[in-house]
């Protein structure tokens, strides 16, 4: 029960530092799931996914609503309510001027992996479809209808007859011209293409185009918005002026939206539930489920496998069904039952590893799911795999034995996924001499497995996090003393050893002594090294037992309570460091910055956190400490009042 009751501690701690910058809201995963890994950052940030449906930017609003309007206001001007509190100024996304210099691609990429120096996050949250939903609504912010319609005509009457009724190229006239007219339908042609590009290329002609320079500035803009749209799905308010989005058969029975045949326009309108969101009975609605594969490693997509959605009401899973992965990477599950709180994710296998999606939650307003779903190529090469930092601290609660608690950040910056055959273990954890009592915090992201000697990693994606694993044994502390040799089985950037100071020593040739902290009035010493070698050991000598504070004694009631204090007491300045390390990792370039031990806790907002981004979010992880009950409240007060005094004078200065 102890031990349940350390690990369920240190995952707790883990988990709210790991997440204090999310600004999104997480669903919990259902049981036996698989969190879906996020990829590598380089990958990732050379990553385009085209749309496969038109964006639709009436979707879009009410993500733009959420996600975007607290910064930059409800129509882009970057005035929204929470700007003030920036230190940089919200950029006006929905201005004019910034509107028609910008690329969709462009927008997607920041959607998708954030600014940091603008202090945008990225919004890993949101799928593929949605992300260009709220793209398609941005750049609606700065036209209007009656402009589209100028544009329409303008089109109609100048464009159309060789770029097609729909703008898809295939006008009358197209045929007499020596190449074909561009596709302004086509999303990766015109993902590139800014609103300038267009207005030069309508202003100076292009190719076999001429200029339509004698057309007034306003109509070549009005003109420009109306190409421009016709990537996304067409406003209501044009399909009853110009029926863009109307099909051949003028009779069918058209939605608001434009109900349109494949033969016509490749704009079609979204799929319709079979029983509308807005009048349904809630456990009799239906819809279409959406999943978008995307290979990571930019190799081919595994045509014809199988793609499994599974539908979670509470914590059971009461639905499944399989569908096959078509050419474009895309996968439709049709007449799905949506009732209200149902969670879906898709998972599917490639090459002998299995991958799940981000998850989808049915609420009364939506019953639309998107599901992106990333995969990657696998290798047997572990040279990509390291290890970014090892901590190691100490439970000194069991007479006659030490344990020891391990907490490892394993990080693969690749574009594959690490995986070995016949499903072996790609790295083992293996137990120093004389180990008892192994305990291993499992993972929602990697899969452990028991090995002769201690434990393996099954298979490692790319990822631009870390991922941690957790693990402790018990080792024989007879006559207080113990002679510790750790395999490291990957080389490791830096190893941190945390030691209750009074009554313990520890003493090692490939340490270095970092010096004295504070931790809840128990004093610690901490014990660096750096640069260790796969398949070296981290050996050391621990002896003596800890010496509690005259007014810790007084107050603990008994040994053991007392002793697990200090386990914890570590614990916390361990996760502390760490949750903070793994924070200022994604914000600061790797050549602008050192890494930040534990032992520098107290010191680090005067050397490494310079900025207010960097101050607020100190101030934010230790709320979320506090709250939690980890942290007494004379310790969270002090620490507190000393980086809001920072912060003020950053801001003073």
């Amino acid at each position: 029960m102890r031990k349940n009751i350390l690990f369920t501690a240190l995952f707790v701690f883990v988990f709210i530092l790991a997440g204090c910058g999310s600004l999104s809201e997480d669903i919990t995963p259902p049981p036996g799931s698989e969190m879906p890994t996020a990829p590598p950052t380089e990958p990732v940030n050379e990553q385009l996914v085209f749309p496969v449906l038109p964006p639709d930017p009436a979707r879009g609003a009410s993500i733009y609503t959420e996600k975007c309007a607290p910064c930059h206001g409800s129509t882009g001007l970057g005035d929204g309510p929470d700007a003030d509190d920036l230190p940089n100024p919200v950029a006006a996304i929905g201005s004019i001027e910034l509107s028609r210099t910008a690329t969709s691609t462009d927008w997607y990429l920041m959607v998708a992996n954030g600014n940091i120096q603008r202090y945008m996050p990225p919004f890993k949250s949101l799928s593929v479809p949605q992300r260009w939903d709220v793209i398609a609504y941005v750049f609606s912010l700065n036209t209007s209808d009656e402009v589209l319609a100028q544009g329409q005509a303008l089109f109609e009457e100048n464009c159309a007859a060789c770029h097609g009724e729909y703008g898809q190229g295939d006008g009358p006239q197209a045929g007499e011209l020596s190449s074909s007219p561009i596709d302004f339908t086509d999303q990766a042609y015109m993902g590139y293409k800014s609103a300038t590009d267009l207005f030069d290329s309508i202003s100076g002609g292009m190719g076999e185009m001429h200029a339509f320079s004698d057309l007034g500035e306003a109509d070549r803009w009005a003109l420009t918005d109306f190409l421009r749209s016709l990537t996304f799905v067409a406003p209501e308010a044009l399909g009853t002026s110009g029926d863009v989005t109307t099909p051949e058969d003028e009779s069918s029975d058209a939605t608001s939206e434009g109900a349109e045949s494949s033969e016509s326009t490749t704009q079609p309108a979204e799929t319709p539930s079979e029983v509308p969101a807005e009048s349904a009975d809630p456990a009799e609605r239906v819809s279409t489920v959406f999943v978008q594969v995307v290979n990571g490693s930019g190799g081919d997509l595994p045509v014809g496998t199988d793609v499994i959605l599974h539908g979670y009401d509470g914590m059971e899973e009461s639905f499944t069904q399989t569908a096959t992965l078509n050419e474009e990477g895309f996968v439709f599950f049709e007449e799905i039952p949506m009732p209200e709180g149902r969670v879906f994710l898709a998972t599917t296998e490639h090459e002998q590893v299995a991958y799940g999606s981000d998850i989808f939650q049915v609420s009364p307003e939506n019953i639309e799911a998107d599901l992106s779903l990333m995969i990657f190529d696998s290798t047997t090469d572990t040279s990509n795999l390291a290890i970014e930092r090892l901590h190691v601290f100490f439970d000194f609660i069991n007479p006659g034995s030490v344990q020891v608690i391990e907490l490892v950040l394993l990080s693969n910056m690749s574009g594959e996924t690490v995986a070995a055959p016949d499903d072996n273990p790609v790295i083992e954890f293996e137990l120093p001499e004389g180990a008892i009592n192994l305990e291993v915090q499992e993972s929602m992201q990697l899969r452990l497995l028991q090995t002769e000697d201690g434990f393996g990693v099954g298979s490692v994606r790319p990822s631009g996090e870390p991922y941690d694993i957790t693990f402790a044994f018990e080792m024989p502390y007879d006559k207080k003393k113990a002679d510790i040799s750790l395999p490291v089985p990957l080389d490791a950037a830096a190893a941190i050893i945390i030691a209750p100071e009074d009554g313990v020593k520890l003493k090692s040739d490939q340490l270095q002594d970092g010096g004295s902290r504070d931790f809840q009035g128990i004093p610690y010493r901490t014990y660096n090294a750096n640069n260790i070698k796969a398949g070296d050991s981290l050996t050391f000598t621990l002896s003596g037992t800890p010496k509690l504070p005259t007014d810790t004694s007084a107050s603990a009631g008994t040994d053991t309570t007392t002793s697990l204090m200090i386990g914890l007491g570590a614990l916390g300045v361990v996760l502390i460091g760490t949750g903070i390390y793994l924070w200022q990792r994604n914000r600061i370039e790797d050549d602008d910055w050192d890494i930040v031990d534990a032992d520098d806790l107290d010191d680090e907002s005067r050397t490494v956190a310079e900025t207010q981004e960097e101050l607020m979010d100190a101030i934010i992880a230790l709320d979320d400490l506090y709250k939690a009950g980890d942290l007494p409240e004379a310790a969270y007060l002090k620490r507190r009042d000393e980086l809001k005094s920072r912060l003020h004078e950053l801001v003073s200065s």
